[in-house]
C-alpha cells in the first residue's frame, strides 16, 4: 500500500469518509483548525478564498451537523485545490492530525460480502478481501458465533442449509488494527415448492431465478393465509405483494402472512420479485374465502 495519497487528486475526489474525518479534526481545532486553513490559503493567489468565503464558512456552525471545514474543503475543491495543495497547507499549519487523515488506512477492505439467496443443498460461498501492511487474518462470524472453518477470505458452506440462513460478518485482522466488513443476508430456500412447468424465469445475465411460485388458497374466514414465493439471486431479492393489482403496505417479504383471513382478503394475489437490475412477477393466484 502507498504511504500516502496521490498528490494530484482533486480534493473535490476525495472519499466521504476521509473527508469527514479530516473536518471532524478541523472543526474541533482552535490554533491549527479550519479558520487559520482559511488564512493560509487566502495568501495563496492561485485558490481565491476572501473574508466573505470565511463568513460564510462559520455560519455552517448555525446548521445541525454543519461543519465549517466541510464548507472550505468545498470552495477548495471548486478553486481546482489538489490533495498536494492541502498536504503542503496542513504542513504549514504542523497540523499532524489532519495529515494522518489524508494517509490510507493499515487495513483497507477492497472486497465486500454479498448478501444472497441459494437453494438448500448448493453451494454457499461469501467473500472478503483487505489489503494491509502485514500478513492479514480472517474470521468469519454468523450473527455473534464463529463460523466452522472460517478462518479464509472466501467462506465456503457446502452444502448450505437451512439453518444456515441469517446474517453474517467478517472480521480481518492486521497486527494491532482491526476491521469488519459489512454484515450481509443468506437466505436460504428450500425449495419444495417448485415454479409450474414452463414458469422458470431466468433473469437475461442468469443471475435471479424464480424457484418457489405463489399457490391458490381456498380457506375459511378466521383461517391464517401463507403466501410464500422465492428468488435465488446474488444480491437478494426483493419483494412486493400485490392484490388484485393493488400494492399491499408493508408486505415485503418472501412469505405474505394474514393470520386472521376475512372475506375481504378474497381476491387475486401475486408477488414483484426485483434486484437492481431485475424484475420479475410470480404468477397470479386466487385466494377465497
Amino acid at each position: 500500500m502507498a504511504d500516502s495519497l496521490d498528490r494530484s487528486t482533486k480534493i473535490s475526489s476525495l472519499k466521504d469518509s476521509v473527508v469527514k474525518k479530516l473536518c471532524e479534526v478541523l472543526d474541533k481545532s482552535n490554533n491549527k483548525g479550519w479558520r487559520k486553513l482559511g488564512e493560509i490559503v487566502g495568501s495563496d493567489k492561485r485558490f481565491k478564498v476572501s473574508s466573505d468565503d470565511m463568513e460564510m464558512c462559520s455560519l455552517r456552525v448555525l446548521e445541525v451537523e454543519g461543519s465549517p471545514s466541510l464548507m472550505l474543503l468545498r470552495l477548495m475543491g471548486e478553486r481546482g485545490c489538489t490533495t498536494g495543495h492541502l498536504i503542503d497547507y496542513l504542513q504549514t499549519l504542523s497540523n499532524s492530525e489532519a495529515l494522518q487523515c489524508l494517509k490510507p488506512p493499515v487495513l483497507q477492505i477492497l472486497i465486500q460480502p454479498q448478501s444472497v439467496a441459494l437453494i438448500c443443498g448448493h453451494n454457499l460461498r461469501l467473500s472478503c478481501y483487505a489489503v494491509g501492511k502485514s500478513p492479514l487474518q480472517y474470521r468469519w462470524f454468523k450473527s455473534r458465533e464463529e463460523v466452522p472453518h472460517g478462518a479464509t477470505p472466501e467462506l465456503l458452506i457446502s452444502p448450505v442449509r437451512l439453518k444456515d440462513a441469517g446474517f453474517y460478518i467478517c472480521r480481518i485482522n492486521s497486527g494491532d488494527v482491526c476491521e469488519f466488513s459489512q454484515w450481509t443476508q443468506v437466505d436460504v430456500l428450500n425449495g419444495s415448492t417448485p415454479c409450474a412447468s414452463g414458469q422458470s424465469y431466468h433473469s437475461v445475465d442468469g443471475r435471479m431465478k424464480l424457484v418457489i411460485q405463489p399457490q391458490s388458497q381456498h380457506l375459511h374466514a378466521g383461517e391464517a393465509l401463507l403466501l410464500e414465493c422465492g428468488a435465488v439471486g446474488r444480491p437478494i431479492p426483493r419483494y412486493q405483494w400485490y392484490r388484485n393489482g393493488v400494492l399491499i403496505p408493508n408486505a415485503t417479504k418472501r412469505k405474505l402472512v394474514i393470520a386472521d383471513a376475512m372475506q375481504d382478503h378474497h381476491g387475486r394475489y401475486r408477488c414483484e420479485i426485483s434486484s437492481s437490475s431485475e424484475r420479475m412477477w410470480t404468477n397470479e393466484v386466487d385466494v377465497a374465502v
